[in-house]
């Protein structure tokens, strides 16, 4: 077989072409999402900056000073003083090469940046194109936020750089950025070659400090998220923005039941590769929790697996193993499924020791096996781990709470709503079961009232015992008579249900069962 043409001459030597603006872009695209270039940010940065000038028809503006002020960040240059530009010009000639020489010899568009200069030269080469491989990953690039105000702009510059750290740890997702440039229009946003982009303006008053961010998709340039925050600076009481508003942008943008997997859900995406597909129909268990669901999410990652053991699609695994119990596996399946979930667990931590999700299998297997200490350690130790994810926060805040610490897994639940409001509502059930036994009837309504889990009692049930208790009699019989569809002989034995399920003192059993007394007597006539 030939090999591929060799890119061993200068850009002069080649063939003068038209190229256009699309193909730049597909080009540009190409090399930004490379592995050449995801371990060189401000490679990234400098590229993507020069050739959005190129195409602006800005080229000939491309001094070392432009470089430095708007790819690099640096608002202070003095070219005299600092050899950061050619150093870093020297880095993005050197990584081009390698890239032309590995990933992307069979390009048949070339970008490079000629010695002793800034403005880039596009040419044109035609070599059989390889077909692109499917993504495993849902790529976000984090643009610059925007400033304005005293002291915004320090504001800005961190907050910016902590979203964009923290979106780099979720699994699945891809981050550039943040990126220096900002630029305009569908065509130029592919520039950073990804799926969504993130923007935001930072506004500064003397009084107050506020965020406003978007999340874009960038082949349909819809905004499919928006957030606005605004906080008085006397609130602040030396906490550190990049720290708390970070957390929440970052968690509603890259958890798995965030807005990028839900939107890729929501838009049916078959592009991916079976990994990207097996993460997939684990947010759509996460956000349903059906049986279908769950019979799905347990084939794609079956899938996947099959084509190699990553950790992160183990944990998926074994907590779809988990999930086949909830959902009523008989006796003898019981135990396998809790074997099986308990060794792919073991498996993902021989992998990667800091998985948080592989201790929340082991959390939810001795949850299931009623070893409550043992799940409360495994669930405490997620936490530890991955403080930062929604998802995790929600499954250790309910093992947490069903162990018997129902404080200490109620405001772990709290973190997981506060960090992604977004999260389906089937946490609250924990919620609304902690406020009933505390006999906070009020509080349990409320919270059982976002609790929509189609063929589960908690909705229905908890809602039940507390209208009941706050005696809405006709209304807590019509909620339990959805309860008593799905399982008819739920009345005769309450405790058992709960006992098998949780952990309780005597006093937080007598105080949930007490519950039951109007329904002692039949439905009204």
């Amino acid at each position: 077989m030939p090999s591929a043409p060799a890119w061993d001459v200068e850009p002069d030597q080649l063939e003068p072409a038209t190229v256009a603006p699309e193909e730049v872009v597909e080009a540009l695209t190409a090399v930004l999402g490379s592995d050449t270039f995801s371990t060189a940010p401000r490679c990234r940065d400098f590229l993507a900056y020069i050739v959005t000038e190129h195409l602006a028809g800005r080229a000939d503006r491309l001094g070392e000073h432009a470089v430095a002020r708007h790819a690099l960040g640096r608002s202070e240059y003095d070219a005299r003083l600092s050899s950061t530009v050619r150093v870093q010009a020297t880095r993005l000639r050197t990584a081009l090469q390698r890239y032309y020489e590995a990933e992307g010899r069979g390009s048949a568009i070339r970008i490079c940046l000629p010695t002793g200069r800034y403005a880039p030269t596009i040419t044109r080469r035609d070599p059989p194109r390889e077909p692109s491989p499917a993504h495993d990953t849902l790529a976000v690039a984090v643009l610059r936020f925007g400033c304005t105000g005293s002291g915004a702009e320090l504001i800005g510059t961190a907050l910016c750089d902590a979203i964009a750290h923290r979106l780099g740890e979720f699994p699945g997702l891809t981050v550039t950025g943040p990126a220096a440039v900002a630029p305009e229009g569908a065509v130029a946003a592919r520039l950073l070659g990804a799926r969504f982009v993130l923007e935001g303006m930072v506004t500064t008053t003397e009084d107050t400090v506020g965020l406003e961010a978007t999340l874009t998709e960038v082949s349909s340039g819809e905004i499919t998220w928006r957030v606005t925050k605004r906080l008085a600076r006397a609130a602040l009481a030396g906490s550190r923005l990049d720290d708390r508003w970070a957390a929440a942008v970052a968690g509603q943008v890259g958890d798995a039941t965030g807005v990028t997997f839900r939107r890729a859900l929501a838009c049916d995406d078959h592009d991916g590769s079976v990994v990207y597909a097996a993460r997939l129909a684990y947010t759509d268990y996460l956000m349903k929790q059906t049986a279908d669901s769950v019979s799905a999410a347990a084939a794609a990652l079956d899938t996947a697996l099959a084509t190699g053991r990553r950790a992160e699609l183990l944990a998926m695994r074994g907590a779809i193993h988990n999930a086949e119990v909830n959902q009523g596996a008989t006796s003898g399946q019981r135990e396998r499924e809790l074997s099986s979930a308990e060794t792919l667990a073991r498996e993902a931590l021989a992998l990667d020791p800091a998985n948080a999700s592989a201790y929340l299998v082991l959390g939810g297997t001795a949850w299931q096996r009623r070893e409550w200490d043992l799940a409360h350690r495994h669930a405490a130790r997620a936490v530890e781990l991955a403080p930062w994810s929604p998802t995790v926060l929600m499954s250790a805040g309910t093992v947490m709470a069903v162990a018997g610490d129902w404080d200490g897994g109620v405001r772990t639940l709290r973190e997981g709503f506060r960090l992604n409001p977004l999260h389906p509502g089937s946490a609250h059930a924990v919620a609304a079961l902690a406020c009933l036994i505390s006999g906070d009837d009020a509080g349990a309504l409320a919270e059982a009232s976002l609790v929509q889990a189609p063929g589960q009692l908690w909705g229905p049930l908890y809602r039940a015992l507390a209208l009941a208790a706050l005696g809405f009699s006709d209304q807590a019989w019509t909620e339990m008579a959805q309860v008593l569809e799905i399982d008819p002989t739920f009345l005769d034995d309450p405790a058992s249900y709960f006992t098998s399920r949780a952990r309780f003192d005597t006093a937080e059993l007598d105080r949930l069962l007490n519950h039951f007394e109007p329904f002692g007597a039949g439905p009204p006539l």
